[in-house]
């Protein structure tokens, strides 16, 4: 599926290019800080990374024009239920673009996708699936007045296409119960938005309000050279 062609009847032009650049600044992000993302120990380092090697690249006099209209925010905290203080969660990465309002934004929720003594592969799908997960979007804790948003995975054991099976088994499974909790509207399927980023699938979410949510799959791989 070609994400440009399918959204552009419900998005405006300038949150279609949002979502590209946003692509964008990730692809020449994880491309600088690559060997640092491999020794990386927990998902603030990841995303701490990602998020400085975006700005980085905003702030290159060889970067486009157009970019400096976006702003990145890490660990940016949000309010979804009130919440006050040190109480709010926080968005892992979101790119807002500037010069309308409302200022558009689009948010990557990053995940480590492991297989050691840590976190089983079992363990590792609790947490890309549940409540800190997918779920935050699909509930609307995360991102509430988007279209689409990214669950971004930092691959550290196994590839792509084995953890693209796990999430669409669990989809598939979920789809079968009595009360499914993924609120599938359409099942996993593979996704281009730009060339630099081949690791993609996008699904269909239901949410409470009504309005459904595309949430797009986006791994990178951050294990070793030899893994």
């Amino acid at each position: 599926m070609t994400i440009k062609a399918s959204l552009a009847a419900d998005w405006d032009d300038y949150l279609i290019e949002l979502r590209e650049d946003a692509h964008q600044l990730l692809a020449w992000s994880y491309a600088d800080a690559r060997p640092k993302l491999v020794a990386a120990r927990d998902e603030y380092e990841l995303t701490g990374l990602l998020a400085d090697g975006m700005e980085a690249r905003i702030n290159a006099p060889n970067t486009p024009d157009r970019f400096m209209l976006y702003a990145v925010h890490n660990e940016k905290p949000t309010s979804p239920s009130n919440q006050l203080g040190k109480k709010r969660p926080k968005l892992d990465i979101q790119i807002e673009r500037c010069g309308v309002r409302p200022k558009p934004c689009f948010t990557f929720e990053a995940k480590r996708l492991r297989d050691d003594a840590s976190s089983s592969v079992s363990a590792t799908m609790r947490q890309y699936l549940g409540d800190d997960g997918i779920l935050r979007f699909i509930t609307g804790h995360y991102a509430p007045e988007s279209l689409e948003a990214a669950m971004l995975g930092c691959i550290q054991a196994h590839d792509a296409e084995f953890w693209f099976t796990k999430i669409g088994n669990a989809f598939a499974a979920d789809a079968l119960t009595d009360e499914p909790m993924f609120a599938l509207v359409e099942h996993l399927q593979h996704a281009s938005v730009i060339p630099d980023l081949l690791d993609e699938r996008v699904s269909v979410h239901s949410r409470r309000r009504g309005v459904p949510i595309r949430i797009l799959h986006l791994f990178i791989d951050c294990r070793p050279p030899h893994a």
